[in-house]
């Protein structure tokens, strides 16, 4: 199997940290690339181009997040990444969907700037500035609490790869004000999975 990531993509970055969780390395191979390639041979198997794209070894294969985590994590025993079961499903599955619409949105708001100053959108970099700062308020209020504490899980690492996103976007301000998410993260970085996940220097 070939994981296809790019050095920027908070969704790759998440699955290379699953990835190196499960220690696939041995089954899944990386391939570093870069989107918008008209004549990327990875089209061929991945029409929309998305990454992360997870290439089975029949050709076919699995983009985003929320289809190849789970796939990564059923290639070895035992699972890790699984939604908790009984009361704390749903208050989990609320708390990702949360997470999962802060990292969209970031990551629009990323793209736009990457994009001529005379072509981006002040109206659609502020929107998402002001949702991500909202959102950012009601993770602090929680960092405290589970599924935020405990084991390594999915909302964890989807917050991780969204406050991640400041590496690229330092207009994207966190920090300010929000000491529980700053412990939080420093507190993250230290799982080894998750420090080793960064990508190579000079890709």
């Amino acid at each position: 199997m070939k994981l296809y990531v790019t050095p920027t993509s908070p969704y790759a970055r998440l699955a290379l940290i699953v990835r190196l969780e499960k220690d696939l390395a041995d089954k899944v191979e990386l391939v570093w690339t870069r989107t918008r390639k008209p004549n990327d041979s990875m089209l061929a198997s991945n029409p929309s181009g998305r990454i992360p794209f997870l290439l089975l070894e029949d050709g076919t294969g699995y983009e985003d997040t929320d289809v190849i985590v789970p796939y990564l994590d059923s290639l070895v025993s035992p699972r890790k990444f699984e939604p908790p079961g009984g009361e704390a499903y749903w208050p989990f599955r609320r708390l990702h969907a949360m997470v999962r619409s802060m990292l969209d949105g970031v990551s629009v708001w990323a793209r736009e700037g990457l994009r001529p100053k005379n072509e981006q959108a002040p109206g659609i970099i502020e929107h998402e500035r002001r949702r991500a700062s909202r959102m950012a308020d009601y993770f602090e209020s929680i960092v405290g609490d589970p599924p935020l504490t405990g084991n390594l899980n999915t909302v964890q690492l989807a917050l991780f790869c969204t406050l991640d996103v400041e590496r690229r976007l330092p207009a994207f301000d966190w920090r300010t004000g929000r000491p529980g998410l700053v412990d939080w993260h420093a507190r993250m970085l230290d799982v080894p999975s998750i420090s080793r996940s960064l990508p190579p220097p000079g890709i």
